[in-house]
């Protein structure tokens, strides 16, 4: 299960997504594994959190459906109601606001939650490391094809992928698609901002989930370890300072640790192939932590990291 202000984070996503509103199955089905499965318990768990919302100032709507889902109370969110207007800010004021919320990252979501109601997009998306809510044109196509279990035809990273998808995962304000990839013959999971160009959807009824699937299982616990490898580059080793050994010694465990050196530093091999969520990580460390190989993964946080410094320098 979700912690709360995880689960929050992300119903506040999904009611700000959506376009036209969605019933509690609909957002338990969206957020799966985040609210309890027994019907009166997740009904108490999904009003609380409305409650909590809604003291934060938070609109949401709510109206009652009708046709085959009549009776039934649906929500969402009004973004014109929900951003705040009129503050003029610039582009570079934005991004500063965005470079602000990945430096200070903590467990805290509430930062990100507030760019959102600041009316922050993703105009750098490569700098927002967790705090831009991305656009969805690819969502509705994508919840065609699992509710019709048709095959979903996308481009990711340039190749073609056909998938069966198994589920939908929000996570940290990011959406996942998770299902089998017919190429490969295996479960995969992409990230649904970075699919490139339209979602193509096949015949109704082309496969069957399997039963035994459950999403929280093969969504990986470390989102260093989300998306697919560059060049299948999966690892990095990142030297970090006395100062931080201990504390990331026991972050990524023994099996990680890579050395200790005579001066007190760390060398430990940690997951990359999420370059975003890396990054971030090794935001989080500032200046006690340095990535010594592959030489690819050292060339792209240089280049980043020398990339946020122009960008600094010309607002400046």
């Amino acid at each position: 299960m979700a912690e709360p202000l995880e689960r929050l984070t992300n119903l506040l996503a999904l009611l700000l997504e959506t376009k036209q509103p969605i019933t509690l199955e609909q957002i338990a089905n969206e957020m799966i594994g985040q609210y309890p499965v027994n019907d009166s318990a997740r009904r108490g768990s999904f009003e609380r959190d409305k409650s909590v919302l809604r003291d934060l100032g938070v609109p949401i709507e709510q109206t009652v459906l009708g046709g085959d889902q009549a009776g039934r109370t649906a929500y969402r969110i009004d973004r014109r109601r929900y951003e705040l207007a009129d503050l003029e800010l610039t582009d570079d004021e934005r991004h500063a606001l965005q470079l602000a919320v990945a430096a200070a990252r903590t467990d805290d979501s509430w930062g990100q939650e507030g760019l959102w109601k600041l009316g922050v997009g993703s105009e750098r998306p490569a700098l927002a490391v967790a705090a831009t809510m991305p656009t969805f044109e690819a969502l509705p196509p994508l919840r065609e094809a699992l509710a019709t279990r048709s095959i979903a035809t996308f481009g990711y990273r340039g190749t073609d992928r056909t998938l069966e998808p198994y589920g939908l995962l929000l996570r940290d304000g990011y959406w996942y698609v998770i299902g089998r990839d017919r190429a490969r013959n295996e479960v995969r999971t992409y990230r649904v901002d970075r699919i490139d160009g339209d979602v193509r959807v096949g015949v109704p009824s082309t496969f069957e989930r399997p039963t035994d699937f459950d999403i929280r299982q093969v969504f990986p616990s470390d989102p260093k370890l989300l998306g697919e490898p560059e060049n299948e580059i999966t690892h990095a080793v990142v030297r970090v300072a006395p100062e931080r050994a201990l504390l990331v010694a026991a972050e990524v465990g023994d099996e990680a640790v890579v050395g200790w050196l005579a001066d007190g530093c760390i060398d430990v091999e940690v997951p990359c192939v999420n370059r975003e969520a890396f990054r971030s990580w090794l935001l989080g460390l500032t200046d006690n932590a340095v990535v010594i190989a592959p030489e690819g993964v050292r060339a792209d946080v240089i280049g980043w990291l020398t990339e946020i410094a122009d960008t600094a320098v010309g607002s400046g």
